[in-house]
């Protein structure tokens, strides 16, 4: 026997993307799948950074940075180094354009909540982010160094040793190899001085190869290297190590140890870091190497040319950092013995931002400050800290980091 059937179609379209035919046969009700549509257009975000293709001004091909890419399939339709997912379409200065627009986050610093971490530690010093196992490393019992210089944190605050690396005495600044380097370093790789004069030592990514000394500089009388020392991420130099001298000295080291001066200041050098090339972003500090120097307050801009500029900001920089989405901050409260953090949300509104940490700190007050670029002029704004807020003694290296301790992340 033959059945008819009736059949009426549902013109939406469902969540699943189907379009569905019910119908009835005598007494049974059925579905029928027809074809999947083609979404290549109706797709309301085609880039996937959570922001409506509509918003993005696709109908009108909107290109908010001019680099011949529609906002629509841009990642950073502003070309300020924070994508649009981390940015979203929200105004947090007021201004009338969408953060993913807006390459010039025109707002005060929020107060600031540090929170300190409750695991004590044996006077640590350095501290940076380790990617491969999402966790932090720093450099603790200084001045002996014994029995250990290196030390990895969990996120429950267990705190063990890392290398092999014992019994240096000097203050023990680090440099950790973030993913993506395009000069050779291998992700994880630390990078420290030891105390001698030129001398830098090379840690594998897992703890268990140390070549102290990886690199002596030719000649003598060049510091040590508790300047500082940073990978460079933006690949404007290489990827190679950029580091800085207690004597004013600045050199590019590439992974085959072949070391290049960059410049002879005189002073001792303090925090370090490569700044991404976006104009928009950093005004005419984009594509350069910062280098602090505290004791003259001044902040020094170079290139592969040598000394650019030097700035008074009125801080007296003792590390340099960029402000990476979803990283908490983590900081070495020096005389203490205690990690000072806080949580990724406390920076949202300073995403990209550079962060300048302040040694010495004036009670009351963070010690760190937003470098911020208007457009027109640079200027320190001091970042406030929240009531309840954990109290700064003195602030030594600090860092952002994808990681969690304890109280924090």
């Amino acid at each position: 026997m033959i059945h008819t059937r009736k059949k009426w179609l549902l013109t939406g379209l469902f969540a699943t993307g189907l379009a569905l035919s019910v119908y009835a046969c005598n007494s049974t009700i059925g579905v029928e799948m027809a074809p999947e549509p083609d979404m290549s257009y109706v797709n309301p975000d085609a880039d996937h950074d959570g922001i409506l293709d509509v918003d993005e001004g696709r109908a009108e091909g909107r290109d908010s940075d001019g680099d011949g890419k529609p906002d629509y399939l841009d990642l950073d339709s502003d070309n300020d180094g924070v994508l649009d997912a981390d940015e979203g379409n929200g105004d947090i200065d007021g201004d009338g354009i969408p953060n993913s627009r807006d390459p010039i986050n025109n707002t005060s610093p929020l107060p600031l909540h540090l929170t300190a971490i409750s695991t004590p530690f044996s006077s640590p010093i350095g501290i940076d982010f380790h990617e491969p196992t999402r966790s932090v490393i720093l450099s603790a019992n200084y001045p002996s160094g014994l029995p250990s210089n290196l030390e990895r944190i969990t996120q429950d605050g267990t705190h063990f040793a890392f290398s092999a690396l014992m019994g240096l005495t000097d203050e023990i600044k680090i440099a950790t190899v973030r993913s993506g380097n395009v000069g050779g370093f291998l992700t994880g790789e630390l990078a420290v001085g030891n105390g001698q004069d030129g001398q830098v030592v090379r840690i594998s990514a897992d703890g268990g190869k140390v070549q102290n000394p990886w690199v002596t500089l030719p000649g003598g009388s060049h510091g040590l290297f508790r300047g500082s020392l940073y990978f460079d991420t933006t690949g404007l130099y290489g990827g190679d190590l950029i580091t800085a001298t207690t004597a004013g000295e600045v050199w590019r080291i590439k992974s085959d140890g072949t070391p290049t001066k960059l410049a002879s200041l005189g002073v001792h050098l303090e925090g370090l870091i490569v700044v991404p090339n976006l104009p928009a972003r950093y005004g005419p500090l984009a594509g350069k190497i910062l280098a602090g120097a505290e004791e003259q307050g001044n902040l020094h801009v170079l290139d592969n040319s040598g000394l650019v500029s030097s700035l008074m900001l009125g801080v007296q920089v003792e590390d340099i950092d960029i402000v990476r989405p979803s990283e908490n901050f983590f900081g070495i409260n020096f005389g203490t013995s205690r990690l000072l953090g806080a949580s990724a949300a406390d920076f949202n509104n300073m995403l990209g931002d550079i962060v300048l940490t302040q040694e010495n700190v004036t009670a009351g007050t963070s010690g760190l400050f937003r470098l911020f670029w208007d457009g027109k002029t640079l200027s320190a704004q001091p970042i406030p800290l929240a009531p309840g807020s954990a109290t700064v003694g003195q602030w030594e290296h600090v860092t952002f980091a994808l990681a969690g301790i304890r109280e924090v992340g």
